[in-house]
């Protein structure tokens, strides 16, 4: 694939955008000019794009399926390897910037499982053929400085669809299902795969003697587990609940909860006594213990104790989790405070923002922004975070007109010449998307600043545009993204 770095064939563009005015009958012709956008692009980005092409059904099934299995090849040049999120509850700043980049689902292992459940709507038995071509997951160990934990709930969901639905009769008859199952249930070395496996587990719909062959192999992994506490801390909200349910399904289905409760214990006992992170906001450490105490804890299993609690070494906390501490985004934060109250401390209103002084105020205001290139003690990547930031908050509050075309021009003119390296792809490419976002849900209020996009000459923001015009993301899934 070229480099991300070269210029857009505007020739490519205006094809596409011929071919749409023209209301071609044939919508196989008229996304191939985006398939050729997409060979400009970065690699997840294009097997985004192809992905959101192939789910136009519309579109000839063969077709659709070359699309997704392009895609699904594409996505082992992603620069992220797995979906994050932050693992603070409350997840602002830096944490929520990031959660809402990482909800783009632009990591690979995320877009190959999007391919994938594309694929089984059409061919089942192709899309079990790719989703073998994704190894089980072996995490890498997080650290104490990690605020980002590992989400790979989509794999389980996805491993559980392909199962119910890409075996035939007599494939069913002889157990292919719950081999394919123990392929993956029983080998999870994280705590962050606890939980969805679990979940994996109690919507399985297997015979009563398979059922409990992968669950004893799913809790033999679980006893086993030796992870991170940063992975286990964040884990334990959710895995407590998710091995009940399991454990109660497996009663009925004549499997001793001992089994399950008992690899759960010894799991939680390991890492309550291994070393320890300091704690993210409010967490408990002995949250996950209590919950097995009350809710999980059955007579032939003792209580986890007061001695079990107690950690073999305290170690360090998050970092990157602070926001706007540096003087100069102190600075800008007091301006755009200005922006938004009075000096008497009331908020400016909607009619005061129409007005001349106000929106000067914005333009101020812009120009500050422009010539703040450092801050004293953060890194390139959360400079870049603090910075969008506000041009973020700004958008949110200019009332359409002239003004707030300036200020999308001023955070599209920042984005291009501040394109990072592929680490930071899929932070740069949330507010691209945010932008063409906001510009297509408002076509006649930003109708201008639409054709600053379309002559951005950037690869990533040219294929945006051009794939929102023919398969826009639904309104609910874009609002996550703000």
């Amino acid at each position: 694939m070229p480099s991300p770095s070269v210029c857009v064939p505007r020739v490519v563009l205006g094809l596409l955008l011929a071919a749409m005015l023209r209301g071609e009958s044939e919508l196989g012709s008229a996304i191939e000019p985006v398939v050729d956008l997409a060979r400009g692009a970065p690699a997840e980005l294009a097997s985004d794009a192809l992905i959101r092409l192939a789910n136009l059904e519309r579109l000839d099934k063969k077709r659709r399926i070359e699309l997704l299995n392009q895609a699904f090849e594409l996505a082992a040049g992603a620069s992220q390897p797995y979906k994050r999120r932050a693992a603070p509850l409350h997840a602002a700043g830096p944490a929520g910037f990031l959660e809402r980049a990482y909800a783009q689902d632009l990591d690979t292992l995320s877009l190959r499982l999007r391919a994938v459940e594309g694929l089984l709507l059409l061919d089942p038995r192709i899309a079990r053929e790719r989703f073998e071509e994704i190894p089980p997951r072996q995490l890498p160990a997080l650290t104490c400085d990690d605020f980002l934990v590992y989400d790979v709930s989509r794999f389980y969901e996805v491993l559980g669809k392909v199962a119910a639905a890409s075996f035939n009769a007599r494939e069913v008859r002889e157990q292919a299902p719950v081999t394919f199952l123990a392929r993956y249930v029983g080998v999870i070395s994280s705590p962050a795969q606890i939980a969805p496996a679990a979940r994996l587990l109690a919507r399985a719909v297997l015979p009563n003697a398979e059922f409990q062959m992968l669950a004893a192999a799913f809790a033999g992994a679980v006893g086993s587990i030796a992870g991170d506490d940063r992975s286990f801390t964040y884990a334990g909200r959710e895995a407590g609940a998710a091995i009940e349910d399991l454990a109660k399904l497996g009663e009925r289905r004549a499997l001793s909860p001992i089994v399950l409760l008992g690899a759960y214990r010894t799991f939680l006992v390991n890492h309550l006594t291994g070393a320890r992170c300091e704690p993210l906001e409010s967490e408990s450490d002995a949250g996950p213990a209590a919950f097995f105490n009350e809710r999980l804890r059955i007579p032939a299993l003792p209580a986890i104790g007061e001695n079990e609690l107690t950690p073999s070494k305290a170690e360090g906390k998050a970092k990157g989790l602070a926001w706007c501490e540096s003087p100069e985004c102190r600075a800008i934060r007091d301006q755009f405070h200005t922006l938004v109250f009075r000096a008497d401390g009331e908020a400016v209103q909607e009619g005061e923002r129409k007005k001349n002084p106000w929106q000067a105020g914005v333009r101020d205001f812009l120009a500050a922004i422009a010539s703040w290139d450092q801050s004293t003690g953060a890194s390139p990547a959360e400079h870049f975070r603090e910075k969008i930031g506000f041009y973020g908050d700004l958008v949110a509050i200019v009332p359409n007109g002239d003004t707030r075309e300036y200020v999308l021009r001023s955070m599209l003119a920042y984005l291009i010449q501040s394109r990072p390296g592929p680490e930071g792809l899929i932070e740069w490419n949330l507010p691209i998307v945010q932008l063409v976002g906001r510009v297509n849900l408002d076509p006649r209020g930003l109708g201008k600043v639409a054709d600053d996009l379309r002559r951005a000459n950037d690869p990533a923001v040219a294929l945006e545009m051009a794939v929102e015009r023919i398969a826009p993301r639904a309104v609910s899934e874009f609002m996550l993204l703000l």
